[in-house]
């Protein structure tokens, strides 16, 4: 996502704020409107001027409890959507303006559980939908990619932006990681290593300008088997992000499963728990959707899920198409790699 931090709104001390440095350090594109604060300067947050935001084509403003200064942010800068934290006894503060901004822009508030109900059911409250729930535990003191406060930011941005986006369930495309959009190094954990394949920037370009979703579903379980961190996997996320956002490709969302493949989880794949997540989130369309990977496993997540599945044969790939023959449900498609699996799915959307 490409956000702008409303600084006037917030200070370094706020939770949302520490979160969304912690989203800077998973790759997003964060701008501080002012002088950013010293804590997050080593987070990847930039500062940008009133003036400059005009330029930006941002997605997301982001602040605290107020709507009217967010929605101007929002305006000049063309972002679609602001995320804020607030208080029912704030928000019963709010005037005119404020609500009006509030009504007339895709907005959600963050607020504690303890807070959230007076917030639905106060005589001046919020309609349940625009209001979401910061995670129980303690709020992050530091920028940090793999707090759950980083996590629910991020969800709450893609699931505003979406929500306002689209107008009925979307088909997406599901993309593997490791062997599929970056280069296959076996648990991955240095970015120094990541190294973007042929042809995927061109196929996620042409898949994005078709205003078809580009989503990220990959297990990790090097988390759960204790071979990196989650700090590792966001910092490799990170630049494999911004590599795509020099070539212009933004990605709608990254879903991971850092489970071990003998925790039972519904998320690791062959399961479609990321997917299904993915959908309920971000409005999308499971039947119309397709799973491109390079192992029959990322095919057989998309068949889970009612999807087609697209088998590349970078990683893994060319290995595994010989294997296909056994499988209980071919690939729907066995393609070069993610530039032509592109093409497969545009000739047919």
């Amino acid at each position: 996502m490409r956000i702008v931090v409303v600084g006037g709104t917030v200070s370094a001390d706020d939770r949302i704020a520490i979160a969304a440095a912690g989203l800077a350090l998973r790759g997003h594109d964060v701008r501080w409107l002012g002088a950013v604060p010293a804590a997050f300067l080593t987070s990847g947050v930039e500062p940008v001027g009133l003036r400059a935001l005009p330029a930006l084509r941002a997605e997301v403003v982001i602040g605290a409890d107020a709507p009217r200064r967010l929605a101007i942010a929002a305006w000049l800068s063309g972002a679609e959507a602001m995320v804020l934290t607030t208080t029912s006894e704030r928000a019963g503060r709010w005037g005119f303006l404020d609500r009006f901004a509030w009504s007339a822009t895709a907005s959600l508030a963050l607020a504690t559980d303890h807070d959230a109900h007076a917030l639905v059911d106060g005589p001046r409250g919020l309609a349940r939908e625009r209001v979401g729930l910061w995670p129980d535990g303690t709020p992050g003191t530091t920028p940090d990619a793999a707090h759950p406060d980083t996590e629910v930011l991020e969800r709450a941005g893609e699931r505003t932006l979406a929500g306002h986006r689209a107008k009925r369930p979307r088909p997406a495309v599901f993309v593997d990681r490791d062997g599929t959009l970056i280069r296959e190094e076996g648990y991955l954990s240095d970015p120094r290593k990541v190294e973007v394949l042929p042809g995927v920037a061109r196929g996620l370009r042409a898949l994005l300008d078709a205003g078809i979703p580009v989503v990220v579903a990959t297990n990790q379980s090097g988390i759960g088997r204790g071979y990196y961190t989650a700090e590792s996997v966001y910092e490799v996320m990170a630049v494999m992000r911004r590599m795509l956002r020099a070539e212009g490709v933004e990605l709608t969302a990254i879903y991971l499963c850092p489970h071990a493949p003998g925790a039972g989880c519904p998320c690791r794949k062959p399961r479609p728990g990321l997917l299904e997540r993915a959908a309920e989130d971000l409005v999308l369309d499971l039947p119309g959707s397709v799973m491109i990977g390079d192992k029959l496993s990322d095919v057989a997540t998309g068949h889970h899920a009612g999807s087609r599945g697209v088998l590349v044969r970078t990683g893994y790939g060319a290995a595994e198409e010989s294997a296909a023959h056994g499988a209980a449900r071919a690939p729907d498609a066995v393609v070069d790699d993610v530039g032509v699996a592109a093409e497969w799915v545009l000739e047919r959307s």
